[in-house]
């Protein structure tokens, strides 16, 4: 009689323990008490797609500088093995190699490029899940297909097609599911629509952004009510959490429109998230969560500050106004010198410590937002251009090709938007260009608006030049 073959596509927490692992996901039933350490190493890549020499993955496409990753390696280390191994349950949709090719993509430079320094817990277990949920596979298709027609400047038909064909599939496969589903929302119907939102801002689709978000709103809501009992202990939809929240304040932050902050039902796992955080600087966000009530503040203020115009007749709002602001004010200095945990620091080595600069950053963004958008300070104010110099400050303490910059694209636009100064521009146009030659579609946007602006030479706020043109942009 044959002996039968253990089955090794369990999680690793039961295979580590050597038990029947029963497969369920985001995490099997034997770890619903520890769900951190329930994770699928699943294959990406069925056939040889070989990935690329090492000294090749290490430097900057078309520019010849080495961007150095050694904080980003474990991360690709651990997604390389998914891109190396047989797989017993290899997803249908891999079964063309070319879905094969984008998948490894994924795997070894989108989601670096997109969550530089999300723990490796994020990555593993949204691949893994991909293999099992046709429409969460093929928005992270898109996602990598439209990354490398940017990063290798391919501006064919036949990539254009193959990004659409992708996405159509991700978007029809999601509806589908939603429809049919009579019970709980899975994870992965989240997931999705914030893949699919976020590939629509790093390729400037603007006209559809605005609907990909407001369907991820709705969405978490509804998984958050019904897993209320789950997301208090699972890291993984509290880095689901965050991705939202940052997208979401960033939308809100970007220009003159507004848009509703996190609903009520997000607000208690982002509020328990606040509770957990200790003060330092998060891994997905770049920067602290006590800094998220900060920016939702400020966004209201800019909304109140552009639908009523304060006059000097009404002596009271004004006063009640200016105590607002100037409490925010007083806040936001107090998160500058935020650090990093100590587990950051051990698992990320120096992207740990652009982590602080990058915090830096944001908490400088806010204030030069609250003092140029909201007190309506002018741009040759000491305050204005000690904001824009602790910005420039914080960049340039960022390595120059660091995987830290694709995290501050609202600081490094913001500053370039309140500066008139060369030396300052340059160095704004400098960054810009670094991350947009390396295949980041929202650099690029943002980096020809900004040209447009600086040209312009308009005596106008940035987000009312561009609300005047009909513009828009996100900058996340």
């Amino acid at each position: 009689m044959q002996a039968s073959q253990r089955r090794r596509d369990g999680c690793t927490e039961c295979r580590r323990k050597k038990v029947k692992c029963d497969l369920q996901k985001p995490v099997c039933t034997r770890c619903q008490h520890y769900p951190k350490g329930c994770v699928y190493n699943l294959s990406v890549v069925g056939q040889a797609v070989k990935p690329r020499p090492a000294k090749q993955q290490l430097s900057a496409p078309r520019t010849g500088v080495a961007i150095d990753r050694q904080d980003q390696m474990d991360v690709i280390q651990s997604l390389e093995a998914l891109a190396n191994q047989p797989s017993l349950h290899l997803s249908s949709a891999l079964s063309s190699e070319q879905s094969r090719f984008f998948m490894h993509i994924f795997a070894t430079e989108t989601a670096p490029r997109l969550f530089p320094a999300a723990p490796d817990l994020f990555l593993q277990r949204m691949i893994s899940a991909s293999m099992q949920t046709p429409h969460l596979l093929y928005a992270l298709l898109a996602a990598a297909c439209s990354h490398h027609s940017r990063l290798m400047q391919d501006t064919s038909s036949s990539s254009k097609i193959a990004c659409l064909k992708f996405t159509n599939l991700a978007i029809s496969s999601l509806r589908s599911t939603i429809s049919e589903s009579s019970q709980r929302l899975p994870t992965e119907t989240v997931a999705t629509a914030m893949a699919l939102c976020t590939n629509d801002v790093c390729n400037g689709n603007m006209h559809v952004w605005r609907t990909h978000l407001g369907g991820v709103r709705q969405l978490l809501n509804t998984f958050l009510a019904q897993e209320k009992s789950r997301w208090v202990q699972d890291s993984y939809i509290h880095s689901l959490v965050k991705w939202f929240t940052t997208l979401n304040l960033i939308a809100s932050l970007s220009g003159q429109s507004h848009i509703g902050i996190t609903s009520e039902v997000a607000k208690e796992p982002l509020n328990e998230l606040l509770g957990q955080s200790s003060g330092y600087i998060d891994d997905v966000c770049g920067y602290s969560l006590e800094l998220v009530p900060c920016l939702t503040q400020l966004s209201h203020l800019i909304h109140q500050q552009s639908m009523t115009a304060s006059t000097s007749d009404d002596m009271l709002q004004d006063a009640m106004f200016l105590q607002r602001s100037q409490l925010l004010e007083n806040e936001l200095f107090m998160l500058l010198n935020t650090t990093v945990s100590d587990t950051t620091m051990k698992s990320k080595g120096e992207l740990a410590l652009e982590l602080q600069h990058t915090h830096r950053a944001f908490v400088h963004t806010a204030l030069l937002h609250l003092h140029r958008r909201v007190q309506k300070l002018p741009i040759s104010h000491p305050q204005v251009r000690a904001d824009v110099a602790g910005i420039i400050c914080a960049v340039q303490d960022i390595r120059p090709f660091s995987a830290a910059n694709i995290l501050i694209l609202w600081p490094v636009f913001s500053a370039g938007c309140e500066t008139d100064m060369p030396s300052e521009r340059c160095i704004i146009q400098g960054r810009m260009a670094n991350m947009q030659s390396l295949g980041m579609g929202n650099f690029t946007r943002a980096r020809d608006l900004l040209n447009l602006f600086w040209a312009s030479r308009t005596t106008l706020q940035w987000d009312a030049f561009f609300a005047q043109l009909g513009l828009e942009l996100v900058l996340f």
